[in-house]
């Protein structure tokens, strides 16, 4: 997978280019960790909200200047078992660009070559997280954790494999955020 050309299909050439150039320090690196600690301690416990927590981080990311930084939406594979998405491409312009309850897929972000995933744990620690992912999760990384960061190519050493089909677009994202506000504000 060529996730240069899914960023060229819907962003400019300059932030195509900037992601093919962009290496991570390891202070990058650990920035984006604590980046993600805090966008967990600011949004409750929700499993299946990916696309909003996402969104949510990547802003952040991007506000503190740690960029580029993407939203990727995709399938997800668990020990070589697809556990979100069907593999199959999907109108990502209108599944991120309307509200979508159909979409079964997954959403992270992109940091240079790393999934930085904050939604990951929270959904599989959840009563209604996948068996094979919540069983997966626990005997691979235990209980308590919140935030996944790995490299892209290292995933699948720890049974993932994150597929990204499309790029969300700044607006999107943008949408997104603004819809995380709102409903993790609004009393369930």
């Amino acid at each position: 997978m060529n996730f240069a050309k899914l960023i060229a299909s819907c962003r400019s050439r300059k932030e195509t280019q900037a992601y093919k150039v962009f290496a991570p320090t390891e202070d990058d690196v650990r920035r984006l960790g604590e980046i993600g600690r805090e966008v967990l301690q600011h949004l409750p416990p929700e499993a299946g909200a990916c696309a909003l927590m996402s969104a949510v981080y990547a802003a952040r990311l991007q506000s503190v200047g740690l960029a580029p930084a993407y939203v990727a939406a995709g399938s997800l594979l668990v020990q070589g078992q697809r556990v979100f998405g069907d593999g199959r491409p999907f109108d990502g312009a209108k599944a991120f660009s309307e509200s979508n309850t159909d979409w079964d897929g997954h959403a992270w972000v992109m940091f240079g070559p790393y999934v930085a995933d904050v939604s990951i744990f929270r959904t599989a620690y959840s009563s209604h997280a996948p068996r094979l992912l919540a069983a997966h999760m626990r005997e691979e990384f235990g209980n308590g954790r919140g935030l996944l960061v790995v490299r892209w190519s290292d995933a699948p050493k720890s049974g993932l494999h994150y597929s990204p089909q499309y790029v969300l677009t700044e607006s999107q994202v943008s949408g997104l955020v603004r819809g995380a506000a709102a409903h993790f504000s609004s009393p369930s």
